[in-house]
């Protein structure tokens, strides 16, 4: 009986996440597209925002603009507790989120390196960073970490 549970559950998230992206693209392609998009797993286009874009691009230094893949993926993550969401991307993307977005980090670009990676975020976190981010950022849903190793994104 668990079994048929768990198909259901694992099927009713796969169709919640059909507007997860197929593909990321890097900030420094999008500044350069005439009509900033992409393509959602289940096949629509999604539009980024040039406002967005262009703001990201100056917020973040040029060296690091082909390091930050977009749309950034918040992940609510149900095993780690009500109101808890991941941040599925690299270390770059991360910082961005915690030290000019969250404001958790009081870093400077050049100390990227030695930072210690935090990729937690609560509930309103997320909805300051939606706020200031719409169409950068989307949000996914999973169980746990385990339920999704091995599944193409």
């Amino acid at each position: 009986m668990g079994s048929n549970i768990d198909k259901l559950l694992e099927h009713d998230i796969d169709s919640i996440n059909d507007d997860l992206p197929r593909g990321r693209i890097s900030l420094k392609e999008l500044i350069a597209a005439e009509s900033p998009q992409y393509i959602t797993r289940n096949g629509e286009t999604s539009a980024f925002h040039k406002e967005e874009i262009a703001k990201l691009g100056e917020i973040v230094p040029r060296k690091f603009h082909g390091d930050i893949w977009l749309p950034i993926v918040i992940l609510r993550r149900i095993d780690y507790g009500p109101g808890m969401h991941t941040i599925a991307g690299n270390k770059v993307e991360l910082f961005l989120i915690q030290h000019l977005i969250v404001g958790d980090v009081d870093l400077e670009w050049d100390k990227l390196p030695g930072w210690k990676i935090n990729d937690r975020l609560v509930r309103p976190q997320v909805q300051v960073l939606r706020r200031k981010l719409p169409s950068t950022t989307c949000i996914g849903f999973t169980m746990s970490a385990e339920t999704n190793r091995g599944k193409p994104e």
